[in-house]
Protein backbone atom coordinates (compact mmCIF):
# COMPACT_ATOMS: atom_id res chain seq x y z
CA UNK A 1 0.00 0.00 0.00
CA UNK A 2 2.70 2.52 0.93
CA UNK A 3 5.05 1.73 -1.93
CA UNK A 4 2.47 1.36 -4.66
CA UNK A 5 1.54 -1.52 -6.87
CA UNK A 6 4.40 -0.66 -9.21
CA UNK A 7 7.02 -0.19 -6.45
CA UNK A 8 7.67 3.43 -7.35
CA UNK A 9 6.56 4.79 -3.96
CA UNK A 10 4.89 8.12 -3.28
CA UNK A 11 6.88 11.34 -2.98
CA UNK A 12 4.16 12.91 -0.81
CA UNK A 13 4.74 10.36 1.95
CA UNK A 14 8.47 9.91 1.28
CA UNK A 15 8.38 6.24 0.35
CA UNK A 16 11.29 5.08 -1.81
CA UNK A 17 11.13 4.12 -5.44
CA UNK A 18 12.13 0.45 -5.48
CA UNK A 19 12.53 0.58 -9.28
CA UNK A 20 15.38 3.11 -9.04
CA UNK A 21 18.70 1.30 -9.64
CA UNK A 22 20.61 3.93 -7.64
CA UNK A 23 18.30 3.46 -4.63
CA UNK A 24 18.71 -0.31 -4.89
CA UNK A 25 22.52 0.00 -5.07
CA UNK A 26 22.67 2.23 -1.96
CA UNK A 27 20.86 -0.26 0.30
CA UNK A 28 22.17 -3.65 1.34
CA UNK A 29 19.78 -6.53 1.81
CA UNK A 30 20.72 -6.58 5.50
CA UNK A 31 19.76 -2.89 5.82
CA UNK A 32 16.41 -3.51 4.15
CA UNK A 33 15.67 -6.50 6.37
CA UNK A 34 16.47 -4.38 9.43
CA UNK A 35 14.10 -1.59 8.35
CA UNK A 36 11.25 -4.03 7.69
CA UNK A 37 11.90 -5.77 11.00
CA UNK A 38 12.47 -2.72 13.22
CA UNK A 39 10.77 0.09 11.31
CA UNK A 40 12.05 3.58 10.60
CA UNK A 41 11.21 6.88 12.26
CA UNK A 42 11.28 10.39 10.85
CA UNK A 43 10.88 11.37 7.21
CA UNK A 44 9.60 8.37 5.31
CA UNK A 45 8.72 6.53 8.51
CA UNK A 46 7.83 2.87 8.33
CA UNK A 47 6.21 0.65 10.95
CA UNK A 48 8.00 -2.34 12.45
CA UNK A 49 6.86 -5.75 11.27
CA UNK A 50 8.71 -7.67 13.99
CA UNK A 51 6.19 -9.90 15.72
CA UNK A 52 3.80 -9.70 12.75
CA UNK A 53 6.07 -11.47 10.28
CA UNK A 54 8.67 -14.16 10.95
CA UNK A 55 12.33 -13.57 10.12
CA UNK A 56 11.93 -15.87 7.10
CA UNK A 57 8.87 -13.94 5.90
CA UNK A 58 10.73 -10.62 6.23
CA UNK A 59 13.70 -11.99 4.29
CA UNK A 60 11.36 -13.28 1.56
CA UNK A 61 9.55 -9.96 1.40
CA UNK A 62 12.81 -8.08 0.86
CA UNK A 63 14.13 -10.60 -1.66
CA UNK A 64 10.93 -11.02 -3.67
CA UNK A 65 9.23 -7.65 -3.38
CA UNK A 66 11.80 -4.94 -2.72
CA UNK A 67 14.56 -6.51 -4.81
CA UNK A 68 12.01 -7.89 -7.26
CA UNK A 69 11.06 -4.44 -8.47
CA UNK A 70 14.69 -3.80 -9.43
CA UNK A 71 14.77 -6.84 -11.69
CA UNK A 72 11.72 -5.76 -13.68
CA UNK A 73 13.16 -2.44 -14.79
Amino acid sequence: MCHGENGKGYAAIHTPNFTDPQWQAKHTTAQLISVVEHGKKGKGMMPSFKGQLSKAQIESLVKCVVRGFAKKH
